[in-house]
């Protein structure tokens, strides 16, 4: 395998074991188990699709889609058709966030918590970026601010969440 194709690989699979990244996506030994699910419109091969395509584009744009593919260990077809898909899901999340903007939906008082819990994730990305602590110390904070996250998605889970009255 070209050089170029191992140093992405490589590049890939340390996005994809990122501790925040990891938060998103159930466990390998609980996919497909009743009442596992990815908390985002991006499968876990979508988005390792989509990393290869961007890194690539980045190292050597001049690499084939049969090469890339081969990153992933797939024909360059099937890595066309999930690259694809991967494009289309992204677009839908954001065309999602820009319909709920047109309509005021993001800025509404009745979704303060999801505001909070945008707010708590920002919290957790800069935790996880600063340099100047401990691995410990980080990984602490990073466990603070994941408590955090999903006990606002479990409250924010509940019918009552966007209704004016508490049921």
């Amino acid at each position: 395998m070209k050089k170029e194709l191992l140093e992405i690989r490589k590049l890939v699979k340390k996005a994809m074991n990122n501790s925040i990244i990891k938060l998103f996506y159930s466990k390998k030994e609980n996919a497909g188990k009743k009442g596992t699910k990815e908390w985002t419109t991006l499968t876990q091969t979508q988005l390792e699709t989509l990393l290869i395509d961007l890194i690539a584009d980045e190292i050597d744009p001049n690499l084939t889609y049969e090469e890339r593919g081969q990153i992933r260990g797939v024909t360059k077809r099937a890595f066309y058709r999930t690259l694809e898909q991967a494009r289309l899901n992204l677009i839908r999340a954001i065309f999602t966030i820009m319909v709920a903007a047109t309509l005021n939906i993001i800025d509404s008082p009745r979704l303060a918590d999801f505001n909070d819990l945008s707010q708590n994730f920002m919290d957790l990305i800069t935790v996880s970026k600063i340099e100047n602590q401990s691995q410990e110390e980080k990984e602490k904070w990073i466990n603070v601010y994941t408590k955090m996250i999903f006990d606002n998605i479990q409250k924010l889970k509940r019918q009552s969440a966007l209704s004016k009255r508490n049921i």
